[in-house]
């Protein structure tokens, strides 16, 4: 079959694309579209997504290889109602991309002369290598790829999809014929007899023999549907809700997949239907790409995998706006999706969290000793405290509860799902009542994360304290730790009573958390401290004003 149609050359090559986009992905198990609105400097913001599972690939990819009449008409169908709800919404410019189901069906070039004529949409096969690419130009996205050698799978009905990228530099990409689909056929049996699923395995195995492996893996990216459900089936079996907050990333162990393995073997596709993140559309498909998933994991000798919402529409989407490459680092990552937030939400509360975020990072630094907290609790603090006010774009009332729930549902999608939980919960308890266990969010954290929240939003507390009037006027603070004290010094030219009798009157929680008594003073700007804010110990007082100098107990 001809691998290509006349559709429209990636907006990169192009005038300026229209203000709405709509991409759609038709791939072997379903038919994806994604609407976005461009900003017009590469940059997005996603306004529906929809989803049919068409399963045009059931009767391609098996003895018939070709479409069948029934997922024809399903799949016409399901066009022309995404075509013409993205035109109801404004789109002016679509984008359609067909996979292998597609490709290799006899009949796939009727199907898409007949999604042309009635649909008015001109389809692009894609070749396994551009499958590739657009999938890890999506993933880069959300999940860092900068540093280090990392692998992405992505298991589609009738192909899988395995990349290998070192320095954010994609040095090996391979297009198997195994998918959750294709796999599915060799599993005649409902549920499957043993036999068939080791022979299936066998199967898998050979085709995986080959497999370009990286050296020093450090993260196994598993995307689309049979990761993401696997995932949610994972949370749902361990009593958890398997929507969590929405963040593109999440964690599946692989001793966790194994057991969805063992669960499901024994299942027939309606009881596997019946559980509530599967559904009919999926039913066939989910333990073949489970085994295959897991399989894929024990090859490449990953322990967990990172999950990823981010998929092939998505880097359909960055190639046709002409958005900018990702930034290099992890931190650039996640701080541009923060930022990108705090445009989102507008307002004067960008500045004020600013500087709340660098009080705070300073005073996690000078107070090291005490809270015992690493680089990663100390970045969450810093998001939070940049985010802590966005809940006054809801309203002033209960702002910190809307914050909660901005960040939780804003899909910073280069965070983990825990993480989001914390950094939310520190953003939440900015002000108000103290984290207590009988709030139903905090007390569903794991202990670990309700430690971090408690020391983090005590830290918090007192930074927002010291940036009251929102005027920026505290420079620098200096800490001082005995035993029994903790003496905070705002560091102004300005006259910053009105910030230190508020840091003195939030800083209960401080003192409780640490079992100390604090003690928050102004001192003035010295004229001789270099601006890079180098450790300067005041002898006599035992201050520092870079990283910690403890000194002996002073005389209360």
């Amino acid at each position: 079959m001809r691998k290509g149609t006349s559709g429209s050359e990636p907006a990169s090559h192009t005038a300026a694309a229209p203000a709405r986009l709509a991409a759609i992905d038709i791939g072997s198990n379903s038919i994806h579209m994604v609407i976005v609105e461009a900003d017009g400097r590469g940059g997005h913001r996603t306004l529906d997504r929809e989803r049919e599972m068409v399963r045009l690939g059931e009767s391609a990819l098996g003895p018939a290889g070709k479409i069948s009449e029934r997922a024809l008409r399903q799949g016409l169908d399901t066009l022309l109602r995404m075509t013409t709800l993205a035109r109801l919404k404004g789109v002016e410019r679509f984008v359609a991309v067909a996979t292998s189901a597609v490709r290799e069906a006899a009949n796939g070039e009727e199907f898409l002369e007949q999604v042309r004529a009635l649909a008015g949409l001109d389809v692009r096969l894609l070749s396994g290598e551009e499958e590739a690419r657009l999938i890890w130009r999506a993933v880069r996205e959300a999940i860092d790829l900068a540093h280090g050698t990392h692998a992405i799978v992505d298991i589609g009905g009738g192909s899988t999809e395995w990349i290998v990228a070192v320095e954010d530099r994609i040095v090996a990409a391979r297009s198997l014929p195994l998918g959750s689909l294709r796999c599915g056929h060799r599993l005649a049996s409902d549920p499957p007899t043993a036999g068939e699923l080791t022979r299936l395995r066998r199967r898998i195995d050979r085709e995986l023999a080959e497999l370009p492996l990286p050296d020093g893996l450090g993260r196994l990216v598993a995307t689309s549907g049979t990761a993401n459900c696997c995932a949610d089936l994972a949370a749902w079996f361990a009593g958890r809700d398997p929507r969590g907050p929405a963040t593109g990333s999440r964690e599946l162990r692989r001793r966790d997949l194994e057991q969805i393995v063992a669960r499901l073997r024994s299942l027939s596709r309606r009881q596997i239907a019946a559980l509530p993140p599967v559904g009919e559309g999926r039913a066939a498909s989910l333990l073949p790409g489970a085994v295959l998933l897991a399989a894929i994991a024990r090859r490449a000798g990953a322990e967990r995998l990172t999950i990823c919402d981010r998929a092939l529409r998505d880097g359909l989407v960055l190639d046709e706006l002409g958005a900018p490459a990702a930034a290099s680092a992890r931190g650039d990552v996640r701080r541009r999706q923060v930022h990108s937030l705090l445009e989102r939400v507008g307002g004067p509360v960008a500045a004020h969290g600013e500087k709340t975020a660098t009080l705070a990072l300073r005073l996690f630094d000078l107070t090291a000793s005490l809270h015992g907290l690493g680089r990663r609790e100390r970045e969450w603090l810093e998001h939070a405290a940049r985010l802590h006010d966005i809940g006054h774009s809801i309203h002033y009332r209960g702002h910190h509860k809307h914050s909660q729930y901005l960040i939780e549902t804003a899909g910073l999608d280069g965070f983990d799902e825990r993480e989001i939980e914390v950094i939310a919960q520190v953003a939440r308890y900015h002000r108000g009542a103290r984290p207590r266990l009988k709030h139903p969010a905090f007390g569903a954290l794991r202990p670990w994360q309700r430690r971090a929240v408690v020391r983090l939003t005590a830290l918090l507390r007192v930074a927002d304290a010291l940036d009251r009037t929102h005027a920026g006027r505290v420079d620098d603070l200096r800490v001082a730790i005995t035993r029994r004290k903790v003496r905070i010094e705002a560091i102004s030219g300005y006259d910053v009573a009105i910030e230190v009798e508020t840091a003195r009157d939030r800083g209960v929680l401080f003192a409780e958390t640490f079992d100390r008594r604090l003690v928050v003073r102004q001192a003035a700007a010295d004229p001789v401290q270099p601006q890079e804010h180098k450790s300067l110990p005041d002898k006599r007082l035992g201050f520092a004003g870079g990283p910690l100098v403890e000194k002996p107990a002073l005389t209360n």
